[in-house]
């Protein structure tokens, strides 16, 4: 394998409009800092409490998963400093998430013993304070990384459908939302969905094309915050897509 393909490639490093928004929140002190918390719980709570519970991550400290996530977050998100190693860890946000979620689990484990065996409580409780250490963290294996990214997924699409369909309905445009979803979603044909509104089939199709549209805007904005680069988010974008149209049934 030659030099180059060795090298740090772009998809490594995020350039500073990837990370704009966050790296923002934090210059605006203790105030930013809770924007930023609270995009996190709302973004990444579901997803990692589904992957806690789906591969037994909870069950090995004896907890619930919720409970589990938010003593994570609780333990993490009150330091700026978390984020800010995360920007310049060349992880996507999900995956510095994780890893820290199985460190933190790692941790209680430690102090969990720790406190049995009454000996190792102390270095169990120093661990605890370090953040952002994913080499640390084992590899959990391709099947566990696949529920992670189709739990994130799941909760992101769900996220932007939220943000998208909102939007429609404070501009008094909710019908649109229902013609995107008939048709993309339950695959009722424009010229059906047209009877039901009195408008011809191009006029739905135009609307729903045009509700995608501010989908496919609303993922790219959570995509960008994640840290994708500007070259990933189209397939990304267009792999959720392929999860949408997965809840057909």
């Amino acid at each position: 394998m030659s030099s180059t393909s060795e090298s740090p490639t772009p998809s490594r490093v995020f350039p500073e409009t990837q990370t704009l928004w966050i790296s923002d929140r934090l210059s605006e002190g203790d105030s930013g800092l809770l924007l930023a918390n609270g995009y996190l719980m709302a973004s990444y709570v579901r997803p990692l409490t589904s992957y806690c519970r789906t591969i037994g991550l909870a069950r090995s400290i004896r907890m619930e998963a919720d409970d589990v996530v938010h003593g994570f977050f609780a333990n993490r998100l009150g330091n700026a400093e978390y984020l800010k190693s995360w920007m310049s860890s060349e992880l996507r946000l999900r995956q510095w998430l994780r890893n820290g979620l199985h460190m933190y689990v790692h941790e209680q484990r430690r102090a969990k013993a720790g406190h049995a065996g009454g000996h190792a409580g102390g270095q169990a409780g120093a661990d605890a304070g370090t953040v952002g250490l994913p080499d640390e963290v084992p590899s959990m294996g391709a099947a566990h990384d696949r529920e992670f990214e189709r739990a994130w997924a799941l909760s992101t699409l769900d996220l932007a459908m939220r943000e998208t369909k909102d939007g429609l309905e404070k501009r008094g445009r909710l019908d649109e939302w229902e013609m995107f979803w008939s048709h993309h979603v339950d695959g009722v044909a424009h010229a059906r969905i047209g009877e039901r509104f009195q408008l011809s089939a191009a006029q739905v199709a135009q609307r729903a094309y045009a509700v995608g549209a501010q989908l496919r805007d609303s993922l790219c904005g959570i995509l960008r915050k994640d840290g994708a680069l500007i070259g990933e988010i189209d397939k990304e974008v267009r792999s959720m897509m392929e999860v949408l149209h997965e809840l057909r049934s």
